[in-house]
């Protein structure tokens, strides 16, 4: 292993205790760089309201890392108040999975037109002058040779811009969703709020020294506002799985049926709906396909969309398990024969590929897709990992379903060779080259001065 001489300053909002998706790329990569001659140094927020919380992920952290955690004020408490939610209810699957008549609520009026309005970039800005503060004191007294942040939030790519600013250390920011616009994000703001953003936008892409985005299509998306910053600077890096997260897990016992799961959220146009109409018409048809399926869905679910599968016809086939702790998906995905991977049919998804695909790729499923043509569509017929249908194409998705289920083998894990750059710690070896690039362009300048 490389001696360790030079660290890097991690800024991630989303570290353990926090669980879900955003927690898995920052993590893997500190797990991983000391391999790589980089030591980790993280600065994260105290009490962070976390959608989803994951004890086990602290196992993780490698002994020995440190980890600062700056204040934050967070806004959620107060949009739990007004609307009347629970002190523990997950506020991005309540404000994503609001039905019609939700939305209609003169609170939750209230509620999305401050989120849109003043929350710029998004609820987590009051983090950002306690990060600064405590960045700049962290930079000084750990001798930091890299800045690198992670988003969203984007207020993580403010933190980085400000600390890059004022400190002169190089600065890699990196993209795990694109940013105005994107699926999560206010789709309306005023125009003031909106210039507002753009302005945090261009300013990230251009003094950031390294830029790094998830997939092809988030970096694209980037530059479609921004085309004037087209250079050298862009990376692609994908998320990935960690080999060592299947070798300790203890598959959940296997169905008799065929297993097709669904590991992550669900909520608003991101739903099963085709798939349980198609699978309606093949119950009334008199398809016994129906009796040899079990459709399991891992994870956090929409009010909407668990009364839509409760309602249905195939309802006895359908079972739901709530969040658990990442180990536990894993041994739930461990157990199914068929993934299930659902990309909705917005404007920017294209340029998307949901993490949880890299796991159904370690897992060795074949994954059936719905999704619009784009990233997702590319990486699974590229890797020859699935099926792919419109994600609103009956025809198509009864098609693809239907052949996947007559060819499918009970208990048998796909080996692939070939998947290797999907690695979790391929890919930390792959972002430790671009620190080290950073590094020795600045040491020459200094040597030249």
């Amino acid at each position: 292993m490389p001696a360790l001489k030079k660290k890097v300053l991690i800024v991630t909002y989303y570290f353990p205790p926090s669980g879900g998706s955003g927690v898995q790329r920052p993590l893997k990569f500190i797990k991983y760089l000391r391999e790589f001659g980089w030591e980790p140094v993280v600065l994260t927020a105290k009490n962070a309201d976390y959608p989803a919380y994951d004890e086990t992920l602290i196992d993780e952290i490698p002994a020995g890392v440190k980890i600062y955690r700056s204040g934050i004020v967070e806004p959620y408490n107060w949009y739990r108040k007004i609307t009347g939610r629970s002190a523990g209810e997950s506020t991005d699957i309540a404000t994503l999975t609001l039905d019609e008549l939700e939305k209609q609520k003169l609170s939750e009026r209230i509620s999305e037109w401050v989120r849109s309005a003043l929350f710029v970039p998004d609820a987590r800005i009051c983090w950002l002058p306690f990060a600064i503060r405590l960045g700049l004191k962290v930079i000084a007294k750990e001798k930091i040779d890299i800045i690198f942040s992670t988003s969203p939030p984007y207020t993580t790519s403010l933190i980085g811009l400000w600390l890059n600013r004022l400190s002169g250390i190089p600065w890699v920011t990196d993209f795990r969703d694109s940013w105005i616009g994107w699926v999560t994000n206010p789709q309306w703001r005023p125009k003031l709020s909106r210039a507002v953003e753009l302005k945090m936008e261009t300013a990230v892409l251009k003094y950031a020294d390294r830029i790094i985005t998830a997939t092809p299509g988030e970096g694209e998306d980037l530059l479609s506002r921004n085309p004037q910053l087209r250079d050298h600077r862009w990376r692609v890096l994908y998320n990935g799985f960690d080999s060592s997260d299947f070798k300790k897990i203890t598959p959940k016992p296997r169905s008799d049926k065929i297993t097709i799961i669904y590991n992550g959220s669900l909520y608003g146009n991101r739903n099963p709906e085709y798939l349980l109409q198609v699978l309606e018409d093949l119950k009334k048809e008199g398809s016994d396909v129906i009796e040899k399926i079990r459709l399991l869905f891992v994870g956090r679910i929409g009010d909407a969309i668990i009364n839509r599968m409760e309602s249905s016809s195939i309802s006895s086939v359908i079972e739901r398990v709530p969040y658990v702790t990442h180990n536990e998906s894993l041994a739930y995905l461990m157990s199914a024969d068929i993934s299930l991977l659902i990309v909705d049919n917005a404007n920017t998804n294209w340029g998307i590929i949901p993490g949880k695909v890299f796991e159904y790729i370690g897992a060795g499923k074949p994954v059936l897709t719905l999704t619009p043509e784009g990233d997702t569509a590319n990486l699974i017929r590229t890797y020859n990992i699935g099926t792919v249908a419109p994600p609103d194409d009956k025809q198509k998705i009864r098609k693809v379903f239907l052949e996947m289920v007559k060819h499918i083998k009970i208990g048998e894990r796909e080996k692939r060779s070939d998947m290797y750059r999907f690695e979790r710690r391929s890919q930390t070896g792959e972002l430790a080259a671009v620190f080290d690039e950073l590094h020795e362009a600045k040491t020459k300048v200094r040597l030249v001065s």
